[in-house]
């Protein structure tokens, strides 16, 4: 049991992918809830800064929480998919932090003003999350 949540050697099929995903947005909503209650009941919602949010201590927890369980998630959905992780992963997060730069270096590729993304690695990252699904 524990080498699910500890361990990346497990597979995990189509359904179980799909129905943890789904537990750890319900999860991750009740933490990000209760978090925002807590920053709400000791501050009037004017004086919120993001700036500040993201030297809360809380908030870091969540965010390496969310990436780990994520990460290995999807590691497991795609061993199982017969993929070696330890190339996939590294490979998609590389390709991400190339698309966003050129989308910052070129903002006429940019899929608009407010995105960070272009269209390929919009049509890259659905690739491999419809292959993680289905």
């Amino acid at each position: 049991m524990l080498g699910f949540v500890f361990g990346l050697n497990p597979r995990l099929g189509r359904l179980h992918f799909f129905l943890a995903s789904v537990a750890l947005a319900v999860v991750m909503t009740a933490i990000c809830f209760g978090i925002a209650m807590a920053v709400l009941r000791n501050t009037s919602p004017s004086a919120i800064r993001p700036e500040d949010l993201m030297k809360s201590w809380a908030i870091i927890a969540a965010i390496v929480f969310f990436g780990a369980a994520t990460f290995t998630l999807q590691s497991m959905r795609i061993r199982d998919i017969g993929w070696d992780p330890v190339c996939v992963i590294p490979a998609w997060i590389a390709l991400m932090i190339v698309d966003h730069v050129v989308a910052g270096r070129f903002p006429a590729w940019a899929i608009g003003q407010e995105h960070q993304a272009t269209a390929v690695g919009a049509l890259v990252n659905l690739v491999l999350m419809l292959a993680l699904m289905f």
